[in-house]
C-alpha cells in the first residue's frame, strides 16, 4: 500500500472515530466494504458503516454535537470526497434499519487498484489487505468473502475469475457510545 493510500485510510478512520475540533466522537459498530469490478478493471463499490454513534465526553452526553457534525462534514460535507478523490459518483445517505443509524457510501471507480485491490501480475489471484494500517487503529478485520491466512498475513485473497469482493471489519467499542438513531428520527438530514 502506498505512502498516500496509508495516509488517507489513517486520517478517514480517525475523522471517522473523532470528530477532533468539535470534542465528540463518532463510531460505528461495523463496516462492510464491497467492490464490484468489471472485466476493464472499472467497477463500483459501497461502503455501509453500522450502527453509528456518539461516545460521550468526560461522562457529557455530546451526541446533538455529533450528530451535526455528521452532518455537516460528512453527509453534506466533502469529507469522503476530499480523501477519496479516486471515487466517482460518490453518494452518500444516512437509513435507519433494524432499529440503527447506517451510513452508506456508493461510488464508481476507474481502476481496481484506486480502491485497494491488487493482482499479481494484472491476471492473478485477487489481494486486498485488511490488517492494521498504523500503530494506532480503531478498526480491526472480522470477515470476508475471500481467504485470509491469519495474523502473520493479513491480506485477503479472492481467485482470478472473482467479481465480487467483501470485507467487514469492527471498530474498537466503548461502553459510553449512544446511538444517534433518535436524532436521525426526530431532526432528520436537513
Amino acid at each position: 500500500m502506498s505512502k498516500l493510500s496509508k495516509s488517507r485510510f489513517l486520517t478517514t478512520i480517525l475523522l471517522l472515530a473523532c470528530t477532533l475540533g468539535m470534542g465528540g466522537c463518532l463510531t460505528a459498530e461495523r463496516k462492510e466494504t464491497v467492490f464490484i469490478v468489471k472485466p476493464d478493471g472499472s467497477g463500483t463499490g459501497r461502503i455501509v458503516f453500522y450502527n453509528i454513534r456518539s461516545i460521550e465526553e468526560r461522562d457529557e452526553d455530546v451526541s446533538i454535537r455529533d450528530y451535526n457534525e455528521l452532518l455537516s462534514n460528512y453527509l453534506k460535507g466533502r469529507k469522503f470526497d476530499d480523501f477519496y478523490p479516486e471515487f466517482i459518483n460518490l453518494k452518500k445517505r444516512l437509513f435507519e434499519q433494524d432499529g440503527e443509524l447506517n451510513g452508506e457510501l456508493t461510488f464508481e471507480f476507474l481502476h481496481y487498484n484506486d480502491v485497494g485491490l491488487y493482482r499479481y501480475q494484472e491476471d492473478g489471484p485477487w489481494m486486498y489487505y485488511v490488517g492494521p494500517r498504523a500503530d494506532f487503529s480503531v478498526e480491526h478485520f472480522d470477515a470476508s468473502n475471500g481467504t485470509v491466512p491469519g495474523e502473520q498475513m493479513p491480506v485477503a485473497f479472492w481467485p482470478a475469475g472473482t467479481t465480487e469482493f467483501r470485507v467487514v471489519s469492527r471498530f474498537d467499542q466503548s461502553e459510553s457510545a449512544r446511538s444517534l438513531l433518535p436524532l436521525f428520527k426526530r431532526i432528520g438530514t436537513q
